[in-house]
């Protein structure tokens, strides 16, 4: 879910957000140790060598291990090197300039970051969660996102503004199980009035963050259980990428 979070916030940048949200991005990949090493074992040096700034790629590579291997040392090179994510990186990709951010999002960074996800998927699948659930990954609109279902089940995804509404109620459903016995009826009230602030905001044309912000300090402000917690922490990770 993190990296997902990120990588979907890098996807979804304009040229004024793009370089700070690479940064963040090839931090958390070379911090993460399962995703670091991932990386490591396509990562050969003599695929790359320093480009000038501006410079439009048809292609990262024939395959598999050239496309990661080039991609993330162009992306490592970037980060050392650059300073402005549309002219240095996005400019020769389209007109507009958030047009161009969108176009090397979708060309450059999209296929290394499936590639990423891909591997996750097969270390749950490795860890046994393929014993009766099925994965698929569908990427819409520059936003990954993974669904499960069990047994035969047909998987229904839903997204708006770049957050999967199925994955939004599936954390609001836990939240709502776990809520506290022990609170009064107005702190429940506080929680259901939260709840249907957040699903309504999300799923609107315009979400209005501070409606957002408002409404997660609410359920951060109710003393709960460590699941109840948890369920809260998870929220507001979630809902990051709107925020």
């Amino acid at each position: 879910m993190e990296f997902r979070t990120i990588a979907n916030r890098l996807i979804t940048c304009n040229h004024q957000t793009g370089m700070a949200l690479l940064k963040k991005f090839m931090a958390y990949i070379d911090e993460n140790e399962i995703i670091s090493e991932y990386i490591k074992q396509y990562v050969n040096p003599d695929d790359f060598e320093p480009v000038e700034r501006g410079t439009c790629f048809s292609s990262m590579g024939d395959t598999k291990q050239e496309e990661i291997s080039y991609t993330y040392q162009y992306l490592k090179y970037a980060v050392e090197n650059y300073h402005n994510f549309y002219h240095d990186m996005a400019f020769r990709y389209a007109r507009e300039a958030n047009d161009a951010v969108k176009e090397f999002c979708n060309r450059i960074v999209l296929p290394f970051v499936n590639y990423i996800e891909g591997y996750l998927t097969e270390i749950g699948i490795q860890m046994g969660y393929d014993e009766d659930k099925k994965f698929m990954i569908n990427v819409n609109g520059g936003v990954a996102q993974v669904n499960v279902a069990n047994d035969n089940a047909i998987v229904h995804a839903t997204q708006s503004n770049g957050i999967d509404v199925t994955q939004l109620e599936n954390i609001i459903s836990d939240i709502m199980k776990h809520i506290p016995t022990d609170i009064t009826q107005e702190e429940q009230e506080q929680i259901s009035d939260s709840v249907e602030v957040i699903r309504a905001e999300v799923q609107s044309a315009s979400p209005r963050k501070g409606f957002i912000k408002t409404a997660l300090k609410g359920l951060q402000a109710i003393n709960g259980t460590a699941q109840f917690g948890a369920a809260i922490a998870t929220l507001v990770q979630f809902l990051g990428i709107v925020l």
